[in-house]
């Protein structure tokens, strides 16, 4: 908390998803976390073993659940792991079920908010959500991966009934000119009238942050600056070994190239790996991954949300090679949208990257890109912190 905010009156509880490749979920409910502890003291609980370290804003807590990967057999034997229980996923799905009980009983949140599926991966998450009481908030990035079983998870059954009987309230966090998450997906009209698009949850940067950032890196305003990530990692070393092909093409080009933490390439040690007198540097993790992107000048990424949004801060072209293909998964479905407002390429054949980088560092060179970014709704965290707090203090006659 900041010094000479006020004491938290409320409180709120994340339970953040961890089922999937990388840790972009984490970081959207942390910024939106630390948007809201000056009025409500916010406690995350998710199976990420990343977070605290970097992504969890000071003055927010933290518990880490037994993460999917060490429970589910398949996802263990992805890491080269046995399970960390040998037992079968209704037993798994219980052991979850009854700590984040337990740590919901013991905090008592005013609030609940919850990320990206209604109920949790496994309904993990369904009694406290049918008989918790406090108000309860979906968290959702908007664009949902439509190859995934979205009518168990989101869309219908139970996870659709706890969406009209239970939440107070879905907040997308998009903006809704790029893409309107009530429209798109045809829900009922008792659905439809819960939703409020918040905008982006993206981190603001000062305009001098750029040039600070360049200057802590050792790269003047005259030459270019490649920043390529795969966010989390998980699934994204195809696209990481390609972009260090690329450093080759033009040796006047700086790379840092960020593996990510649950990359399976070759890890370097605690500090980044130097290449070529330092012009290129390879990184496992990197703390200050947002603001290499918002002060980059051309952007090779997965599609992550977080991953772009960053770059959106800054002036950067962006090459979007997400590694999940088809047109109807959420990172080459938004990145489709948000080509129509911003300079944007997006294509799934990694092959054709040496020629989108080339095409790129040509534009880069006549100077920064000219879009419209600077028109897109960024400051979702706050919108979704000021709705959240209107809605407590007005439920306690405040």
């Amino acid at each position: 908390m900041s010094p000479g905010a006020p004491t938290a009156r409320y409180r709120a509880l994340f339970y953040v998803f961890d089922g999937g490749s990388g840790i972009g979920h984490l970081r959207r409910l942390a910024r939106i976390a630390a948007a809201m502890q000056d009025r409500f003291s916010c406690l995350i609980i998710t199976g990420h073993d990343v977070g605290p370290q970097w992504i969890v804003a000071q003055g927010c807590e933290y518990i880490r659940l037994p993460a999917w990967d060490s429970l589910i057999p398949a996802k263990a034997a992805y890491w080269g792991r046995t399970p960390f229980l040998d037992v079968p996923l209704s037993e798994a799905v219980e052991l979850r079920r009854s700590i984040l009980e337990g740590v919901f009983k013991g905090f008592r949140p005013d609030v609940l908010l919850v990320d990206h599926l209604p109920l949790g991966a496994h309904e993990e998450l369904a009694p406290i959500i049918r008989n918790g009481d406090c108000r309860k908030y979906l968290i959702t990035r908007g664009v949902q991966n439509e190859t995934e079983d979205l009518q168990r998870l989101v869309l219908g059954g139970a996870a659709l009934d706890s969406l009209r009987d239970n939440y107070t309230r879905i907040l997308s966090a998009i903006d809704k000119r790029i893409f309107d998450f009530s429209a798109s997906y045809g829900l009922p009209a008792e659905i439809a009238q819960k939703i409020s698009s918040t905008g982006y949850v993206a981190p603001p940067v000062a305009p001098e942050h750029r040039a600070q950032t360049r200057a802590a890196r050792g790269i003047g305003e005259d030459a270019l600056w490649v920043v390529a990530s795969a966010g989390g990692g998980q699934w994204g070393e195809p696209l990481m070994e390609a972009c260090l092909a690329l450093t080759d093409l033009d040796r006047t080009v700086h790379f840092d190239i960020i593996l990510g933490p649950r990359s399976r390439l070759p890890r370097p040690a605690n500090n980044p790996e130097l290449l070529d007198g330092g012009r290129i540097r390879v990184h496992t993790s990197c703390s200050s991954l947002a603001d290499f992107h918002s002060a980059a000048d051309l952007v090779i990424t997965t599609g992550g949300y977080n991953s772009l949004l960053e770059t959106l801060q800054g002036q950067a072209r962006i090459l979007c090679l997400p590694y999940r293909k088809d047109p109807g998964d959420e990172p080459v479905r938004h990145a489709n949208c948000l080509k129509q407002h911003v300079d944007l390429q997006v294509d799934t054949d990694i092959s054709r990257l040496p020629a989108m980088f080339e095409a790129a560092i040509r534009e880069c060179r006549t100077g920064p890109a000219r879009d419209q970014r600077r028109a897109i709704s960024m400051d979702g965290a706050d919108g979704i912190a000021q709705i959240v707090f209107n809605d407590v203090s007005s439920a306690k006659g405040l």
